[in-house]
């Protein structure tokens, strides 16, 4: 990253996310004195002049936590909602050595990323909780071609990699994506993924971890479905807006690529696919033509990460890891 030199431009800040090996993240509670005392927040602080925003950040989580932070990467994707004159950056810690503490008196927790909503956090931070919760691979199920056990087979071998997020999306009958949708709920549970159903939530509430809204669908509800997890599929800024406005927890945005299922249809290509998901704090998955290999580019242009079918389950595909 630059270093800016300019005065008068906005206040450089950077924000640490540090997992653990369970997956847990760590955040820390504003002590009393302090701007938004009692508030959580991810860990990390100002950009002094003439630091770059990872030197910045060694020296913050040192200061704060007394670690020192080896490999990190910078997560353009991450966007939080700051305030006019705040440039909030977001960086992932890959290693690190020593045992976190609060060396400033804040107390410091190691959580769940489904349990964070739950916490008082800063304005600033709340859109990336979502983002937290979400793998970098949405996964689209294929079980008509390739058959329940082949589909199963491959489902689960990407399972045992990685905690997945799988969206049912056949052309069944409402009776059969419900009980699909607790079968394949009830296999994905042991490895930590989910299975939410494509389809009207008027039909399908209950049977699965969420409710994916296609967009005929989203065109014609006036608020959020009372699942745990809202997908919807989008493929311009009305349809994005539309998402974040009812409060989906993320969307789908097509095609990217040509893609052989919809031959017709002209791909955004990413330099559009990213002027699109700008606009919104929402967290988008890149769809259409998208391979394992997408997922850096989808990261750099914003996006959650990448949306596959036949990229994961056809014939010569590879699968997903962590």
């Amino acid at each position: 990253m630059s270093v800016s030199t300019d005065p008068t431009g906005p206040e450089r800040v950077v924000a640490a996310i540090i997992r653990d090996g369970d997956g847990r993240v760590l955040v820390a509670r504003r002590p009393e004195g302090k701007v938004g005392a009692g508030f959580w927040e991810f860990p990390g602080g100002k950009v002094d002049p003439g630091e770059s925003q990872s030197e910045a950040l060694r020296r913050e989580l040192h200061e704060e936590l007394d670690i020192a932070v080896g490999a990190c990467t910078f997560l353009p994707h991450y966007r939080a909602a700051t305030p006019p004159g705040i440039d909030l950056a977001f960086w992932r810690v890959d290693a690190y050595e020593g045992v976190a503490r609060g060396r400033e008196g804040q107390e410091i927790r190691w959580c769940p990323p489904d349990t964070l909503p739950d916490l008082p956090f800063l304005p600033a931070d709340r859109p990336i909780l979502a983002r937290l919760r979400l793998p970098s691979f949405y996964l689209i199920s294929d079980v008509d071609h390739l058959g329940e056990a082949l589909f199963e087979e491959r489902l689960a071998q990407a399972a045992a990699r990685d905690a997945l997020l799988l969206q049912l999306r056949e052309p069944w009958p409402a009776s059969r994506l419900r009980a699909y949708a607790q079968h394949l709920r009830a296999l994905l549970a042991p490895y930590g993924g989910r299975c939410i159903v494509n389809g009207d939530p008027n039909e399908l509430m209950g049977c699965a971890d969420g409710i994916h809204l296609p967009a005929s669908h989203l065109a014609r509800i006036d608020a959020r479905p009372a699942a745990t997890l809202v997908g919807a599929s989008c493929h311009d800024a009305g349809e994005l807006r539309r998402a974040a406005a009812i409060g989906c927890d993320f969307a789908v945005l097509s095609p990217v690529k040509p893609t052989p299922s919809h031959p017709d249809a002209a791909p955004l290509g990413w330099a559009r696919f990213r002027e699109l998901v700008a606009e919104v704090l929402l967290p988008v998955y890149a769809l259409g033509g998208m391979t394992i290999a997408d997922r850096v580019s989808a990261e750099t242009h914003l996006a959650q990460g990448v949306a596959l079918r036949s990229g994961v389950f056809g014939k010569d595909a590879d699968l997903p890891v962590p």
